[in-house]
Protein backbone atom coordinates (compact mmCIF):
# COMPACT_ATOMS: atom_id res chain seq x y z
CA UNK A 1 0.00 0.00 0.00
CA UNK A 2 1.25 3.26 -0.64
CA UNK A 3 2.08 5.27 1.75
CA UNK A 4 -0.68 8.54 2.48
CA UNK A 5 1.48 11.28 1.97
CA UNK A 6 1.99 10.39 -1.79
CA UNK A 7 -1.45 10.02 -2.24
CA UNK A 8 -1.87 13.54 -0.56
CA UNK A 9 0.54 15.28 -2.84
CA UNK A 10 -1.46 14.87 -5.82
CA UNK A 11 -4.79 17.00 -4.03
CA UNK A 12 -3.73 20.13 -4.81
CA UNK A 13 -3.06 20.15 -8.62
CA UNK A 14 -6.26 18.16 -9.11
CA UNK A 15 -8.07 20.61 -6.79
CA UNK A 16 -6.72 23.53 -8.78
CA UNK A 17 -7.83 22.32 -12.09
CA UNK A 18 -10.79 21.81 -10.71
CA UNK A 19 -11.44 25.73 -9.34
CA UNK A 20 -9.89 26.45 -13.04
CA UNK A 21 -12.81 24.90 -14.82
CA UNK A 22 -14.97 25.85 -12.60
CA UNK A 23 -14.38 29.98 -13.20
CA UNK A 24 -13.73 29.52 -17.16
CA UNK A 25 -17.72 27.99 -17.17
CA UNK A 26 -18.55 30.76 -14.90
CA UNK A 27 -17.11 33.06 -17.05
CA UNK A 28 -18.72 31.04 -20.48
CA UNK A 29 -22.01 31.97 -18.57
CA UNK A 30 -21.41 35.84 -18.06
CA UNK A 31 -21.14 36.21 -21.38
CA UNK A 32 -24.62 34.84 -22.10
CA UNK A 33 -26.08 36.65 -19.33
CA UNK A 34 -24.74 39.79 -21.14
CA UNK A 35 -25.17 39.21 -25.08
CA UNK A 36 -27.57 41.00 -27.01
CA UNK A 37 -29.31 37.54 -28.25
CA UNK A 38 -31.19 36.54 -25.48
CA UNK A 39 -30.95 32.95 -24.19
CA UNK A 40 -33.63 31.06 -23.61
CA UNK A 41 -33.58 29.46 -19.26
CA UNK A 42 -35.71 27.81 -17.04
CA UNK A 43 -34.98 28.30 -13.12
CA UNK A 44 -37.23 27.07 -10.26
CA UNK A 45 -37.43 29.28 -7.52
CA UNK A 46 -38.49 27.12 -4.18
CA UNK A 47 -37.40 28.05 -0.92
CA UNK A 48 -34.02 26.64 -1.24
CA UNK A 49 -32.94 28.42 -4.41
CA UNK A 50 -34.22 31.48 -3.40
CA UNK A 51 -31.89 30.53 0.05
CA UNK A 52 -29.46 29.53 -2.34
CA UNK A 53 -29.48 32.71 -4.49
CA UNK A 54 -29.03 34.79 -1.18
CA UNK A 55 -26.56 32.90 -0.16
CA UNK A 56 -24.47 33.82 -3.35
CA UNK A 57 -25.78 37.21 -3.17
CA UNK A 58 -27.31 36.27 -6.56
CA UNK A 59 -30.52 37.23 -8.32
CA UNK A 60 -33.14 35.47 -10.37
CA UNK A 61 -32.81 38.23 -13.03
CA UNK A 62 -29.68 37.45 -13.90
CA UNK A 63 -30.37 33.78 -14.61
CA UNK A 64 -26.88 33.30 -16.18
CA UNK A 65 -24.53 35.04 -13.32
CA UNK A 66 -26.70 33.25 -10.60
CA UNK A 67 -25.81 29.63 -12.27
CA UNK A 68 -22.19 30.54 -13.11
CA UNK A 69 -22.13 31.48 -9.38
CA UNK A 70 -23.37 28.41 -8.26
CA UNK A 71 -21.25 25.83 -10.46
CA UNK A 72 -17.87 27.95 -8.83
CA UNK A 73 -19.19 27.64 -5.10
CA UNK A 74 -16.96 25.03 -4.02
CA UNK A 75 -16.32 26.46 -0.49
CA UNK A 76 -18.03 26.30 2.56
CA UNK A 77 -20.15 29.94 2.84
CA UNK A 78 -20.96 29.64 6.67
CA UNK A 79 -18.04 27.94 9.15
CA UNK A 80 -18.41 24.53 9.39
CA UNK A 81 -19.24 24.21 12.78
CA UNK A 82 -21.84 26.63 13.01
CA UNK A 83 -24.33 24.60 13.50
CA UNK A 84 -25.50 23.53 9.89
CA UNK A 85 -25.58 20.36 8.16
CA UNK A 86 -21.85 19.97 6.71
CA UNK A 87 -23.52 17.54 3.89
CA UNK A 88 -25.77 20.52 2.89
CA UNK A 89 -25.44 21.62 -0.93
CA UNK A 90 -26.30 25.08 -2.64
CA UNK A 91 -29.04 23.71 -4.91
CA UNK A 92 -31.19 25.57 -7.67
CA UNK A 93 -32.59 23.46 -10.45
CA UNK A 94 -33.92 23.95 -13.47
CA UNK A 95 -32.81 24.27 -17.53
CA UNK A 96 -30.35 26.62 -19.21
CA UNK A 97 -30.30 27.12 -23.13
CA UNK A 98 -26.53 27.12 -23.78
CA UNK A 99 -24.28 27.12 -27.47
CA UNK A 100 -21.44 23.94 -27.36
CA UNK A 101 -18.91 26.31 -26.58
CA UNK A 102 -20.02 26.20 -22.80
CA UNK A 103 -21.12 22.58 -23.24
CA UNK A 104 -17.24 21.64 -23.30
CA UNK A 105 -16.24 24.28 -20.36
CA UNK A 106 -18.65 22.04 -18.77
CA UNK A 107 -17.26 19.02 -19.60
CA UNK A 108 -13.79 20.14 -18.83
CA UNK A 109 -15.23 20.84 -15.28
CA UNK A 110 -17.04 17.50 -15.20
CA UNK A 111 -13.81 16.14 -16.18
CA UNK A 112 -11.27 17.55 -13.64
CA UNK A 113 -14.11 16.86 -10.92
CA UNK A 114 -13.86 13.04 -11.48
CA UNK A 115 -9.72 13.11 -11.63
CA UNK A 116 -10.41 14.76 -8.61
CA UNK A 117 -12.60 12.67 -6.75
CA UNK A 118 -11.06 9.59 -7.68
CA UNK A 119 -7.81 11.03 -6.14
CA UNK A 120 -9.75 11.58 -2.90
CA UNK A 121 -11.12 8.01 -3.07
CA UNK A 122 -7.52 7.08 -3.20
CA UNK A 123 -6.01 8.89 -0.29
CA UNK A 124 -9.17 7.62 1.96
CA UNK A 125 -8.38 4.36 0.90
CA UNK A 126 -4.66 4.56 1.82
CA UNK A 127 -6.07 5.90 5.57
CA UNK A 128 -8.36 2.88 5.61
CA UNK A 129 -7.12 1.47 8.05
CA UNK A 130 -7.12 4.43 10.71
CA UNK A 131 -10.43 5.49 12.44
CA UNK A 132 -12.63 7.10 10.74
CA UNK A 133 -12.17 10.81 12.04
CA UNK A 134 -8.85 10.18 11.73
CA UNK A 135 -9.19 9.88 8.34
CA UNK A 136 -11.61 12.45 7.87
CA UNK A 137 -8.89 15.54 9.54
CA UNK A 138 -5.89 14.19 7.33
CA UNK A 139 -7.94 15.17 3.89
CA UNK A 140 -8.95 18.13 5.71
CA UNK A 141 -5.51 18.92 6.19
CA UNK A 142 -4.53 17.88 3.01
CA UNK A 143 -7.25 20.32 1.34
CA UNK A 144 -6.22 23.29 3.93
CA UNK A 145 -2.27 22.12 2.43
CA UNK A 146 -3.79 22.62 -0.90
CA UNK A 147 -5.07 26.34 -0.03
CA UNK A 148 -8.66 25.54 0.45
CA UNK A 149 -9.53 24.70 3.77
CA UNK A 150 -13.41 25.45 3.74
CA UNK A 151 -13.69 22.91 0.63
CA UNK A 152 -17.04 21.47 0.13
CA UNK A 153 -16.37 17.96 -1.44
CA UNK A 154 -20.39 17.43 -2.11
CA UNK A 155 -20.01 20.35 -4.28
CA UNK A 156 -16.22 19.56 -5.91
CA UNK A 157 -18.08 15.91 -6.83
CA UNK A 158 -21.07 16.72 -8.28
CA UNK A 159 -21.03 17.07 -12.12
CA UNK A 160 -22.66 19.61 -14.26
CA UNK A 161 -25.89 17.54 -15.61
CA UNK A 162 -25.76 18.34 -19.44
CA UNK A 163 -27.75 17.41 -22.76
CA UNK A 164 -24.60 17.98 -25.20
CA UNK A 165 -27.21 16.75 -27.86
CA UNK A 166 -30.32 18.58 -28.34
CA UNK A 167 -33.07 16.18 -27.75
CA UNK A 168 -36.79 16.58 -29.17
CA UNK A 169 -38.25 17.56 -25.49
CA UNK A 170 -37.64 17.24 -21.91
CA UNK A 171 -40.23 16.38 -19.16
CA UNK A 172 -39.63 17.89 -15.53
CA UNK A 173 -41.35 16.70 -12.37
CA UNK A 174 -40.84 17.05 -8.58
CA UNK A 175 -39.78 13.50 -6.92
CA UNK A 176 -41.31 13.38 -3.24
CA UNK A 177 -38.80 13.29 -0.36
CA UNK A 178 -38.10 9.73 0.62
CA UNK A 179 -37.77 8.05 3.60
CA UNK A 180 -36.92 5.00 5.63
CA UNK A 181 -36.84 3.80 8.94
CA UNK A 182 -35.05 0.66 10.37
CA UNK A 183 -34.35 -0.86 13.46
CA UNK A 184 -30.62 -0.46 15.06
CA UNK A 185 -29.45 -2.04 18.37
CA UNK A 186 -27.53 -0.56 21.30
CA UNK A 187 -24.55 -2.16 20.00
CA UNK A 188 -24.47 -1.03 16.97
CA UNK A 189 -24.83 2.96 17.93
CA UNK A 190 -21.73 1.94 20.35
CA UNK A 191 -19.95 1.33 17.63
CA UNK A 192 -20.84 3.84 15.18
CA UNK A 193 -20.39 6.51 18.08
CA UNK A 194 -16.70 5.20 19.15
CA UNK A 195 -16.00 5.52 15.37
CA UNK A 196 -17.50 8.94 15.02
CA UNK A 197 -14.86 9.92 18.00
CA UNK A 198 -12.16 7.65 19.02
CA UNK A 199 -9.93 9.59 21.18
CA UNK A 200 -13.33 10.49 23.54
CA UNK A 201 -13.09 14.12 22.68
CA UNK A 202 -15.90 15.39 21.39
CA UNK A 203 -18.49 16.60 24.14
CA UNK A 204 -21.28 16.08 21.99
CA UNK A 205 -20.70 12.54 21.27
CA UNK A 206 -19.85 11.58 24.75
CA UNK A 207 -22.82 13.21 26.02
CA UNK A 208 -24.66 10.80 23.35
CA UNK A 209 -22.91 7.62 24.53
CA UNK A 210 -24.37 8.62 27.76
CA UNK A 211 -28.09 8.89 27.05
CA UNK A 212 -27.50 5.40 24.95
CA UNK A 213 -25.84 3.64 28.55
CA UNK A 214 -28.44 5.30 30.30
CA UNK A 215 -31.19 4.10 27.99
CA UNK A 216 -33.87 1.47 29.97
CA UNK A 217 -33.94 -1.67 28.80
CA UNK A 218 -37.71 -1.61 28.06
CA UNK A 219 -36.31 1.45 25.56
CA UNK A 220 -33.95 -0.63 23.68
CA UNK A 221 -36.03 -2.62 21.21
CA UNK A 222 -37.06 1.15 20.20
CA UNK A 223 -33.96 2.42 18.41
CA UNK A 224 -34.30 3.42 14.96
CA UNK A 225 -32.20 5.12 12.72
CA UNK A 226 -34.23 7.82 10.41
CA UNK A 227 -32.92 8.52 6.77
CA UNK A 228 -34.73 11.18 4.65
CA UNK A 229 -33.73 12.93 1.65
CA UNK A 230 -33.36 16.40 2.09
CA UNK A 231 -35.37 17.56 -0.64
CA UNK A 232 -37.17 16.75 -3.47
CA UNK A 233 -34.87 16.99 -6.44
CA UNK A 234 -36.48 17.66 -9.99
CA UNK A 235 -36.76 14.45 -12.03
CA UNK A 236 -35.75 15.29 -15.57
CA UNK A 237 -35.76 12.90 -18.77
CA UNK A 238 -34.70 13.58 -22.27
CA UNK A 239 -36.67 12.45 -24.63
CA UNK A 240 -35.41 11.50 -28.51
CA UNK A 241 -38.12 11.00 -31.19
CA UNK A 242 -37.44 8.78 -33.53
CA UNK A 243 -37.07 9.98 -37.21
CA UNK A 244 -38.84 7.07 -39.14
CA UNK A 245 -42.27 6.04 -39.58
CA UNK A 246 -42.71 3.11 -37.19
CA UNK A 247 -39.88 3.84 -35.02
CA UNK A 248 -40.07 4.45 -31.40
CA UNK A 249 -38.69 7.23 -29.19
CA UNK A 250 -35.55 6.78 -27.19
CA UNK A 251 -36.33 7.95 -23.69
CA UNK A 252 -32.77 8.82 -21.64
CA UNK A 253 -33.35 10.12 -17.82
CA UNK A 254 -30.75 12.62 -16.97
CA UNK A 255 -30.41 12.73 -13.55
CA UNK A 256 -30.94 14.94 -10.51
CA UNK A 257 -31.44 18.60 -10.58
CA UNK A 258 -29.85 20.11 -7.98
CA UNK A 259 -28.17 22.70 -10.63
CA UNK A 260 -29.40 24.14 -13.81
CA UNK A 261 -28.74 21.50 -16.61
CA UNK A 262 -27.27 22.52 -19.48
CA UNK A 263 -28.83 21.32 -22.38
CA UNK A 264 -27.54 22.72 -26.11
CA UNK A 265 -29.64 25.28 -27.58
CA UNK A 266 -30.53 26.21 -31.30
CA UNK A 267 -29.89 28.66 -33.63
CA UNK A 268 -32.16 31.33 -31.86
CA UNK A 269 -31.14 30.35 -28.56
CA UNK A 270 -34.05 28.41 -27.42
CA UNK A 271 -34.54 25.98 -24.97
CA UNK A 272 -36.15 22.24 -26.80
CA UNK A 273 -39.84 22.06 -25.70
CA UNK A 274 -40.34 21.11 -22.29
CA UNK A 275 -42.68 20.82 -19.51
CA UNK A 276 -43.50 23.40 -16.71
CA UNK A 277 -43.59 22.42 -12.85
CA UNK A 278 -44.86 24.52 -10.28
CA UNK A 279 -42.13 26.25 -7.98
CA UNK A 280 -42.22 23.66 -5.32
CA UNK A 281 -43.52 20.20 -4.89
CA UNK A 282 -47.14 20.10 -3.38
CA UNK A 283 -47.65 18.93 0.02
CA UNK A 284 -48.10 15.12 0.05
CA UNK A 285 -50.52 13.62 3.14
CA UNK A 286 -49.71 10.34 2.44
CA UNK A 287 -47.19 9.42 4.87
CA UNK A 288 -48.13 8.20 8.25
CA UNK A 289 -48.54 5.04 9.64
CA UNK A 290 -44.96 4.44 10.89
CA UNK A 291 -43.77 8.15 10.63
CA UNK A 292 -46.35 8.95 13.12
CA UNK A 293 -45.01 6.80 15.97
CA UNK A 294 -40.85 7.93 15.75
CA UNK A 295 -40.37 10.95 18.30
CA UNK A 296 -39.87 14.33 16.82
CA UNK A 297 -36.08 14.94 18.33
CA UNK A 298 -33.62 12.66 17.53
CA UNK A 299 -32.66 10.39 20.88
CA UNK A 300 -28.73 10.44 19.14
CA UNK A 301 -28.67 13.00 16.65
CA UNK A 302 -25.30 11.49 15.03
CA UNK A 303 -26.81 9.06 13.90
CA UNK A 304 -29.85 10.25 12.94
CA UNK A 305 -31.31 7.46 15.61
CA UNK A 306 -35.26 8.20 17.34
CA UNK A 307 -36.81 6.64 19.51
CA UNK A 308 -39.94 4.95 18.67
CA UNK A 309 -42.60 5.49 20.96
CA UNK A 310 -44.54 3.52 23.03
CA UNK A 311 -48.31 3.29 21.81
Amino acid sequence: MNDYRTQAKAIPPLLENVHGAAQALRESLELLQNAEKPWQHYLLQPPFAQDAALSLNQSFERPYSLSGTLYSQLDYLEPISAGGDARATLQVPGLLAVPTKTLEFAQQLNNHKEIFAKAIAELRSSLAERPVAEQDRTVRETLADAGYPRAHLRQCYRLVLMCPKRPDAITLSWIKARKSIRKVTVKWCEKKLVQLDPQGSDPGIQYQRQLLAGLHKSQQEDLRQVQVQSRPNLQVAEIFYGHGLGEEEEYHQVGYSSMPILVEANEAGQLPEFTRVDHQPSLSRRRQRRDLAIASEPFLPALRVFLRQQR
